[in-house]
């Protein structure tokens, strides 16, 4: 193949992972039908924390137009309606089924096939329901420069934590799928320190009126992304695209709370 015949695949490369990366977090009509390579839904996923960071911003702009008109608890129950609206609700159906799936206990076979069933149990609607319940409660006693704050590196550090709960050592527990592409590709590292050096920049500007709690809130999603991680491969062996939902569902609970205090 001539070098002329791969110049225009390199050159919308990256525009192609990231229409990829924003259909796969929301529901936002923004690939074509063009089918992309197993590498280019695989480089996708390293841009994850650059979608995190748009939805938040469209989250801030939408939290200013609704303060001249409602009051600072109803505009968090609508924030997080909204968030919830945008990203199809996907995550929130993986935090269900992880949530069931915990229910098997360490029979790791019938974890398996709960994370496969499509049906919401006890375990599962509970956890919706304390999700939305603290994400309002913590949004409520937000205000001012640290609610805007909160509201893009909540988003942007849970999509971080999504791609990196399932980079290192750890299998996907699906036979194909994009989560298999990702996992088994070993030609992402710029891309993943790209990532990593655009989040870094995007917390520190962000946070830097709130050193102490901002740092402690990207403490916490560390951590319990770490956790997570450790806590996935000793329970069931590794990850499926449920698992990997669930955990951004915490992280941005946990950053809410965190800056909250």
């Amino acid at each position: 193949m001539s070098d002329d015949a791969i110049a225009p695949a390199t050159k919308s490369g990256f525009f192609t992972e990231l229409r990829l990366a924003i259909s796969f977090l929301t529901i936002l009509p923004v690939i074509d039908q063009r089918p992309a390579s197993e590498e280019t839904v695989a480089a996708s996923f390293a841009w994850f924390p650059i979608v995190g960071f748009l939805i938040g911003v469209a989250l801030v702009g939408e939290d200013w137009l609704l303060a001249h008109v409602f009051a600072q608890v109803i505009r968090s129950v609508l924030i997080v309606i909204s968030l919830t609206v945008i990203t199809g609700a996907v995550h929130l159906d993986g935090l269900a089924d992880t949530a069931d799936a915990l229910g098997a206990g360490r029979d790791r076979l019938r974890a398996l096939d709960i994370l496969r069933d499509s049906r919401v149990g006890t375990f599962g609607a509970s956890a919706i329901f304390f999700d939305l319940t603290l994400k309002i409660l913590a949004l409520s006693t937000l205000a001012g420069t640290r609610r805007y704050a909160a509201l893009i590196i909540a988003p942007t550090l849970a999509r971080f934590a999504m791609v990196m709960v399932g980079v290192v050592g750890i299998p996907y527990l699906r036979e194909s799928g994009a989560g298999t592409a990702f996992l088994n590709s070993q030609s992402l590292g710029w891309r993943r320190r790209l990532a990593v050096i655009f989040l870094i920049i995007d917390c520190a500007i962000l946070l830097s009126p709130f050193r102490t709690v901002g740092a402690l809130a990207v403490s916490v999603a560390l951590l319990i992304a770490f956790l997570m991680h450790l806590f996935y491969r000793r329970w069931i062996g590794g990850v499926t695209g449920d698992l990997i939902g669930a955990c951004g569902e915490v992280i941005e609970i946990a950053v809410l709370l965190t800056m909250s205090l």
